[in-house]
């Protein structure tokens, strides 16, 4: 297949460029570097984010007034060429440095560099379909982007500020469906379970790509994605924990993949209230049974001479409020650890499920009537005083309406072992650190460099007069979480990032790389169309059933590009928001490697690429252009290289203004208008189209192939 000889041509030229990546700001491009010769010019420059068009002036004489030059054209030189053998797989790098280029160029002359950026709707549009959502489809960058009957990029905003108001759809497909069945509620009596239609782990990784490819309430995926990631709890360690009570490893499972769906429910349940605040999902991490687990409340005592187990409490204040070093010291860490204790995971009556005070279910672990559940044992709890952060005072450097506020938490002493009041002591804890201002930062920087850019840090001095951007929008979301009744209201702090200027402007564009997830799922919603205009299931351009993406196996794409395991991170930390987590040679071929695999046709003999079950993401370029072109004003013809070019180009990179893609749309068309061996001419409107594949349809394959595997495509 053509795309197998593309692709390997690319890796390099992705990995020369990344590292270059950084924020530029909206002032107008210099020409760094200017190199003539005897009758050529090469100038160089940072390109302008988004540039619609660049425009050229020169003179011989200053005197006389600059006029425009459109003789100027991009060209590549310094090119090297290397091969890699990676296995079965050969990749030919090939790197080069690019300028504009002016030939037959006078011997003096001066010249000068005007940009013309594309319109703020439509950089706009790009970057709300790229964060707000796994991607833009077609039809959502037309829904956007369309003056007459669409909704604008703000309203698209406004629209996924307010997911309550958005009937989804998601729900109904048949491929979820067959897996939300499998799915038990928190009441549902273990050994009533199913072992063959109970949900296993792949299951809710399957379900979780599912919802981030098709559901309407994009932001809510991204955000349920993040807060996931950010309160990270581990499947495995609960397999491994009910291993050692006695359990059946097959019911073990089933229960370590019931609590990580529950709390990803609940978290969805708590945004769908306009009022969700942080305090509520925080709760939610604390009380669930995984977190419980995965941090070692479980075996954490406090009674007698036993000595508390820190992990929970260090990584509560250090992971998941208020950021490391930020506020509190080791004592406060030790301290703060006997408030955890009794806090256990128990089998109880289903009916007492939500009752953390009850005893357990009598009988056999793996016979009685019962569900596992977060359960308090008294007699474990630590019942003396505690005072946490002692006369802490909030440093100077928060400013107001903070600075100088004295956060010390009293938690007096319990009654005795009987005393359930001891539950409260943690609610107490998570209530205090909830909405401290520490809290309010660590959090705000996060959802910055989710949303805005990378770099975003803790400790910025918000009394500076120079604070810069970046620190100037933390202190505007602190703001807002603060003066938000209840505080700490998630949607509100939202809707400010998504109205500042560091959001909306020309330098937010493409800034961000893509994690393997957004990777995938954005290379099967940027096909996304049915193409009849039904919308039903089978109907696609490009689809998956979520399996081939996130299995745990070493042949899976998500394993592939970086060893993303969906619910089973065994660090703490979660996994990076950042563009070095996820970048390097290997991550890098391996993207490649699955976009060639996703492109294939399905019945080619190499698509399944060692996945077990086979590869069911599928792409349907040619149906796309098809239905898409034809609705053109003028009609597009399928068999015109431009108009094929021209409209790839525009739903791939709809961030991208065509001064700075000027390089990938020629690419584009010698590839559409070239045969197999790469020089001699072969027009698409001389191609058969019939055959399964036929080569005007391994052409196009072969082109999305390439353009799906550029730099430009791996950012957001």
């Amino acid at each position: 297949m053509r795309s197998k000889r593309l692709y390997a041509g690319l890796l390099l030229a992705c990995m020369a460029i990344f590292p270059q990546m950084r924020l530029l700001s909206q002032t107008a491009p210099i020409l760094t570097n200017v190199l003539a010769t005897s009758n050529q010019v090469n100038l160089s420059f940072d390109p302008y984010p988004a540039a619609q068009s660049y425009t050229f002036l020169s003179t011989t004489n200053l005197s006389s007034g600059f006029t425009t030059n459109t003789n100027f054209f991009v060209a590549g030189y310094n090119f090297a060429t290397n091969k890699l053998v990676y296995g079965a797989i050969t990749v030919t790098n090939v790197t080069a440095s690019y300028a504009w280029r002016l030939t037959n160029a006078p011997t003096n002359g001066f010249f000068k560099l005007l940009v013309t950026p594309m319109s703020s709707n439509a950089v706009l549009a790009s970057i709300v379909l790229n964060r707000l959502a796994y991607g833009p489809t077609p039809d959502e960058l037309d829904r956007v982007l369309n003056a007459t009957n669409g909704i604008t990029p703000q309203g698209y905003i406004n629209e996924q500020l307010a997911p309550w108001a958005i009937t989804e759809t998601v729900d109904s497909v048949p491929a979820l469906q067959n897996i939300a069945i499998k799915f038990v509620e928190a009441t549902t009596p273990i050994y009533t379970n199913n072992a063959s239609t109970n949900a296993s782990l792949n299951d809710l990784r399957a379900w979780h790509v599912l919802r981030a490819v098709g559901a309407k309430r994009q932001l809510l995926e991204i955000l349920l994605q993040f807060w996931e990631n950010h309160f990270v709890t581990q499947y495995t360690k609960s397999v491994n924990y009910f291993d050692g009570t006695g359990l059946d490893s097959t019911t073990a499972a089933r229960v370590a993949t019931e609590f990580e769906y529950l709390e990803n429910e609940k978290w969805r349940n708590a945004l769908l209230n306009p009022q969700c605040t942080f305090y509520d999902l925080l709760r939610i991490s604390a009380e669930s049974p995984a977190m419980i687990i995965y941090l070692d409340t479980v075996i954490s005592k406090g009674d007698h001479n036993n000595v508390a187990n820190e992990n929970y409490a260090r990584e509560l204040m250090e992971l998941f409020t208020m950021g490391v070093n930020n506020g509190y010291d080791q004592t406060d860490i030790t301290i703060l650890s006997r408030c955890w204790t009794g806090w256990f995971v128990q089998k109880v009556d289903p009916t007492n499920t939500f009752n953390p005070l009850v005893p357990k279910a009598s009988g056999n672990v793996n016979t009685n009537l019962g569900v596992c559940a977060f359960n308090y044992q008294t007699n474990t709890h630590n019942i003396t005083a505690k005072t946490i952060f002692p006369a802490k005072t909030v440093p100077a450097r928060f400013g107001a309406p903070w600075a100088g506020r004295n956060y010390q938490l009293n938690i007096p002493a319990a009654a005795n072992y009987t005393d359930t009041n001891g539950i409260q002591e943690g609610y107490m804890v998570i209530n205090h650190l909830a909405n401290q201002p520490f809290t309010e930062e660590f959090i705000s920087v996060k959802l910055c460099n989710l949303f805005v850019h990378d770099g975003f840090a803790i400790g910025y001095d918000f009394t500076d007069p120079n604070l810069s951007p970046e620190g100037q929008l933390v202190k505007s979301c602190m703001l807002t979480w603060e003066n938000s009744s209840p505080k700490g209201q998630i949607w509100m702090v939202l809707s400010n990032i998504f109205n500042s200027d560091l959001f909306r402007g020309n330098a937010a564009a493409m800034q961000k790389v893509k994690t393997p997830l957004e990777y995938t799922v954005s290379a099967i919603r940027a096909m996304r169309v049915s193409t009849n205009g039904t919308g039903n299931p089978g109907t696609f351009a490009s689809d998956t059933d979520g399996y081939s993406i996130s299995g745990a196996g070493s042949a899976y794409p998500l394993v592939r590009m970086g060893n993303l395991l969906l619910f089973d991170r065994q660090d703490p930390n979660g996994y990076p928001e950042d563009a070095g987590g996820w970048i390097s040679a290997g991550t890098l071929a391996e993207r490649i490697r699955w976009i060639q695999t996703f492109c294939m046709a399905s019945n080619d003999s190499s698509k399944n690429d060692s996945i077990s079950s086979g590869n069911k993401s599928t792409s349907d370029p040619v149906g796309l252009l098809k239905y898409k072109l034809a609705l053109q004003s003028p009609p597009g013809s399928i068999t015109n290289e431009a108009n094929v070019a021209d409209y790839l180009l525009s739903i791939f990179y709809p961030g991208e203004g065509a001064g700075n893609l000027a390089l990938y749309r020629q690419a584009t068309i010698n590839f559409l208008k070239t045969a197999d061996d790469g020089v001699t001419t072969s027009p698409l409107s001389g191609l058969s189209q019939t055959g399964n594949p036929s080569l005007y349809e391994t052409r196009i394959r072969g082109a999305v192939s390439m353009l799906l595997s550029l730099q430009r495509f791996q950012e957001q």
